[in-house]
Order: C-alpha cells, then structure tokens, then sequence
C-alpha cells in the first residue's frame, strides 16, 4: 500500500503539552525626517509556522509518531497543518455542526469566499446570524495553493449568509475565486513541510516528542 500525501497528523486529536502556531510578519521599517517611525507590510510574504511538544508518548505511540514524521522525508512531503488549540469556531466549538445554512441544508464548516482583498475576506454560504469570532480561521484555495488566515475582528453574517471581515496575513491578489464549498472554518488548515533537524526524540521512559514546520505554498 502507498502513503497518500499531504499527511494528516498520526493522531485524531493531538495531545501537546506546548504548542506555536504563527507567522511573522514581513515588512520594512522606515523613519521619518520628523523622527516617527512607520511599518509596511509586505503583502503576501509571510508564512505560517508551528512547533509542537507532544505530551509523554509511551513506545507505542512515540513509534507512530517517529514513524509519520519520518514519512515526510525530511521536508520532501507535506502534510495538513493547524492550530491545534482552535480547531473549532470559538462562537460554537462543535456545536457549529448542528447550525443550518441561509439557504438550507445542514452546515458542515465549508463555505464560499465571494470576495478577497489584500486584508479581508467576504464568505457566503453561512448560517443567517453566524458569528465570526477574533481568532477564527477560515482556509481556501488561493493561487495555486492553499491560504490560511485569521479573523482579526468580529462579524455576523447577513440573513443571506454572507459575512465580511478583516483578516491577516495579508493576501496577494487578485485571483481566481475558489469553488464553492471549498473554504473550511473548521479544522481550518494549511499544507506544512518540516523543519529538517527540528525532531527532537530523545528516549528515556515516557517522553515527548518536538519538531518544527512551516507553511508550503506548493
């Protein structure tokens, strides 16, 4: 049998005793004649990065996991990466499953992007009334890859199921819009490669395990 590519994580519901997941933000500082200092941000070059410490693993796990990670080939293959302590929408946890969408039928976490600026999104398809909470994720299709960005201001959708809102990392545009149902706000994710030399798997008796990553484009 063959592995299928990218990789979920060895484990449905990851157990970490410590935890990043961010990007840092790309940009050029400048100062003023006056003396003020400005920031400008570069549209569409930051990153999403994670590192991750597992809780204690007993053999048997740290096996699975030393096994999936080896697997990546050192960085040549990709796997779904997240946030692992929001994988939910924060105005409903898993209680977001049983909403109902605008237009009818049940709602399962995907949606429309109807619109993309450099540092908003608008989606459709919502629940009439759904809350966009500060710290939602929302991920789509976008240039040839995958986008993965961050509510950074709340929102409610209009009756119709629509919902604007401001999010970061900026995006490049424009762009093709992506198919309907193929933006996620649960378990929203991005692909990741990782960090080759980031493992750290040192055995005694119940240990952790640690490594790095970062975001792929491709």
């Amino acid at each position: 049998m063959s592995i299928i590519y990218p990789r979920e994580f060895p484990d449905a519901e990851v157990k970490a005793t410590r935890f990043r997941f961010d990007y840092t933000t790309l940009g050029e500082m400048s100062r003023t004649a006056a003396g003020a200092i400005t920031f400008q941000e570069r549209i569409g070059g930051s990153l999403w990065e994670l590192a991750l410490t597992t809780k204690p693993l007993n053999e048997t796990e740290y096996s699975k996991w030393h096994a999936w990670f080896l697997s990546l080939r050192g960085g040549a293959q990709s796997f779904y990466g997240r946030d692992l302590r929001r994988c939910w929408p924060l105005a409903y946890g898993p209680g977001v499953l049983s909403l109902i969408r605008a237009g009818g039928g049940a709602f399962d976490g995907t949606c429309n992007v109807t619109e993309v600026g450099g540092n908003y999104v608008v989606l459709g398809n919502l629940p009439a009334g759904y809350q966009v909470s500060v710290g939602d994720y929302v991920s789509f299709p976008w240039l040839g890859g995958r986008a993965l960005v961050k509510a950074l201001e709340s929102a409610v959708a209009n009756g119709g199921g629509l919902s604007a809102f401001t999010i970061a990392p900026w995006l490049r545009t424009p762009g093709t819009l992506p198919p309907a149902g193929s933006a996620t706000v649960v378990k929203a994710w991005c692909l990741m490669r990782p960090k080759p030399g980031s493992w750290q798997g040192e055995r005694g008796t119940v240990e952790p395990i640690t490594f790095e990553a970062i975001q792929t484009l491709v």
